[in-house]
């Protein structure tokens, strides 16, 4: 998808690292597990941010093994076992993915169309074991019940088709579609939980849509006006501009960082015992985050891979 959501490694310690080594390995294992082995390639570190705010707020303890991983098969590696919040974090990628595709398929052209439809298969089976397996009710022990996969769906689904609706009506405004990318993603992030953890899976997914939107569309901003594609500040802007000028970088750096502020104060609500977990999370908000906004507004290079996994850190996503 995007892969924006990321952590500073220099900053982690050693056993944050490992933590987050072990949810970023042991997410790709249950996307193999329950929606198949190519949906791996859907891995991302965005979904990884959704994994661990998701163990923050169940209060689940992941259980960490030494395996070996299909695509790094030398060298052994820390990999967290499925349990409840990475199996339903892999369920909610594989039905992202798809819609995500299909919105594609339906306003692409060319080389984007093509890519679309080639991996169309693949997602579309990736969904099916979703909605079997949110369907059958009974889950192996320590992955807990996940919640009706067609509500789920049809959740995604309805966000994705509003997105496409006001983005097809070109609105001088970033904020409108970058709310209903928010919504979308804190609606995801709550599903199946209740109460407290619910309000705040809610907030913080919400903020984290509308930051990647936000930024996404900067990132963007170039390519969409050289094939004369639908961008918010073009329209917000106008055209003419091939590049964004200095002030407007500084103002969407602002808008940013208002959504990280929001980020922070629902983090601030939540009790995290477990203190890699803490401080991951808290890695990637207040360094991973504006770090990769400032390389995407201002080229600044990254030199770390995020994932401190060995997967590849450039461009948009990485798989597993």
């Amino acid at each position: 998808m995007f892969g924006y959501v990321r952590t500073w490694p220099p900053e982690l310690r050693g056993r944050e690292q490992e933590y987050y080594r072990g949810v970023y390995c042991g997410l790709c294992r249950a996307q193999g597990k329950c929606t198949g082995t190519c949906s791996r390639a859907m891995l991302n570190y965005d979904m990884t941010f959704m994994a661990l705010v998701r163990l923050a707020l169940t209060g689940e303890t992941p259980v960490f093994t030494r395996r070996r991983c299909v695509v790094h098969p030398v060298h052994w590696r820390v990999m967290a076992e499925p349990n409840a919040s990475l199996t339903m974090t892999a369920l909610c990628s594989a039905l992202l993915t798809y819609h995500k595709v299909a919105d594609d398929k339906a306003d692409e052209t060319g080389l984007r169309f093509i890519r679309a439809e080639a991996v169309t298969p693949v997602v579309a089976g990736a969904r099916r074991r979703a909605m079997r397996r949110m369907a059958d009710g009974q889950k192996p022990q320590g992955e807990g019940i996940t919640p009706d996969g067609t509500a789920l769906d049809k959740l995604v689904a309805d966000c994705m088709k509003a997105l496409a609706e006001t983005e097809s009506k070109r609105p001088p405004s970033v904020d409108q579609p970058a709310e209903l990318f928010g919504v979308m993603m804190g609606d995801m992030l709550a599903f199946g939980l209740e109460g407290d953890a619910a309000r705040l899976a809610r907030d913080i997914g919400r903020h984290t849509g509308r930051w990647v939107y936000i930024l996404d569309a900067a990132d963007d901003y170039e390519e969409d006006v050289r094939r004369k594609r639908y961008n918010p500040y073009v329209c917000l802007y106008g055209e003419g501009m091939t590049t964004l000028p200095e002030e407007r970088k500084q103002e969407i750096r602002t808008a940013l960082i208002g959504e990280l502020v929001e980020i922070e104060a629902a983090f601030d609500l939540m009790e995290i015992p477990d203190r890699n977990l803490d401080g991951v999370l808290r890695n990637i908000l207040y360094e991973g985050m504006p770090r990769v906004a400032d390389r995407v507004l201002w080229g600044e290079p990254e030199k770390h891979d995020p994932s401190g996994a060995g997967e590849p850190s450039g461009g948009k996503t990485s798989g597993a």
